[in-house]
C-alpha cells in the first residue's frame, strides 16, 4: 500500500550558520527550534551570540557539538559553561566535519560522557542519524545503540536528527532500523530545502551525502528538480513513519520560509 505523508501536519525544525542568526525573523511562527551548526573553523564565541539572538527572538536554539573541534577539555568546558549561562537545555553531539580529531575528542560519545557535560544542564540530547550511511563510522548501529543506552540510564531525553537525504526509500529503510535498534525513539527526518541542483551536489559533498548524490547525478537534473528544487513536499510525501522533520535551508531561508508558510500550519 502506498503511503502519502501530507506537509501540513508536521512539526518542523531548521538549521543554520551562526552568522545567519540575524536573519531569522523569516522564521517566526513557522518554528520554535532552530539549530544553530558548528563547523570546521567556527569560533564557539559566534555560536554563543548567535544562541542569544535566537533567544531574544523568541526561538529555542539547539547548538551543535562537534566533538573533533574541540582542542582540550578546557575548551569543551566553556562551551558548554555558556550554554549554562544561555539556558540551553537541548544540543546535538555529533563527531563533526574534521576529518581528525583537534584535541581528545573522537566521536559523540565520548563528549557525553566528558564531566563538561554532565555538568552542563542540558536534559535532551539530539544525536545524528545518517540514512545513507556514515561515511565515518561503518558500525553506526552499535555506536547509536551505545549512545542511547548512556542516555537512558543517565535520564536524558533523546531523538536522532538525520542527515538529509536525496532518496526517501533510504530513509524509510533507516526508521525501520532505527525502530529495532531503539524502540519509541524520536526520529526527526532531515529534509533538503528549495534549493538549485548545483547548491545541493555542492552541500552533498559537504555532508557526506554520497550514495543519494550518486543517485542524483545519474539522473540528472529532471530529477533534482522533482524531488528538491521548490518543491521538498514531493520527497516527504514518500518517507513513512515519521511526523517530525528537519530543514536544512542551504543559506536559503527566506525561500525556505516561504515553503514552510506555504505549506504548513503556524507553530
Amino acid at each position: 500500500m502506498s503511503h502519502t505523508n501530507i506537509a501540513t501536519n508536521h512539526k518542523w525544525t531548521v538549521e543554520i550558520v551562526p552568522a545567519h542568526a540575524e536573519r531569522t525573523d523569516v522564521f517566526t511562527g513557522l518554528v520554535r527550534e532552530i539549530f544553530v551548526t558548528m563547523i570546521p573553523g567556527t569560533d564557539e564565541r559566534d555560536i554563543l551570540g548567535a544562541l542569544a539572538q535566537l533567544k531574544a527572538a523568541g526561538f529555542k536554539p539547539v547548538p551543535h557539538v562537534a566533538a573533533r573541534g574541540f582542542r582540550d577539555d578546557h575548551q569543551l568546558q566553556y562551551f558548554f559553561e555558556g550554554l549554562r549561562d544561555h539556558d540551553i537545555e537541548k544540543v546535538l553531539v555529533i563527531a563533526g566535519g574534521l576529518s581528525s580529531p583537534s584535541g581528545p575528542y573522537e566521536n559523540s560519545l565520548q563528549v557525553l560522557q566528558s564531566k563538561a557535560f554532565q555538568n552542563s544542564g542540558i536534559s535532551t540530547v539530539a544525536i545524528a542519524g545518517h540514512p545513507d550511511g556514515n561515511p565515518v563510522d561503518r558500525k553506526a548501529e552499535m555506536s547509536l545503540l551505545k549512545k542511547l543506552d548512556l542516555l537512558s540510564e543517565r535520564g536524558y531525553g533523546a531523538e536522532i536528527v538525520t542527515q538529509w537525504s536525496f532518496v526517501p526509500e533510504k530513509v524509510n529503510a533507516y526508521l525501520k532500523e532505527t525502530e529495532t535498534v531503539g524502540p519509541g525513539i524520536a526520529v526527526r527526518v532531515g529534509v533538503p530545502g528549495p534549493a538549485s541542483l548545483k547548491t545541493l551536489l555542492k552541500y552533498a559533498k559537504v555532508c557526506g551525502v554520497s550514495a543519494s548524490t550518486a543517485v542524483l547525478k545519474k539522473q540528472g537534473f529532471s530529477l533534482g528538480r522533482l524531488l528538491l528544487s521548490g518543491e521538498p513536499s514531493k520527497f516527504i510525501n514518500k518517507v513513512n513513519g515519521s511526523q517530525n522533520f528537519h530543514l536544512y535551508p542551504f543559506g536559503g531561508l527566506e525561500k525556505s520560509a516561504k515553503w514552510l508558510r506555504e505549506h504548513n500550519q503556524p507553530v
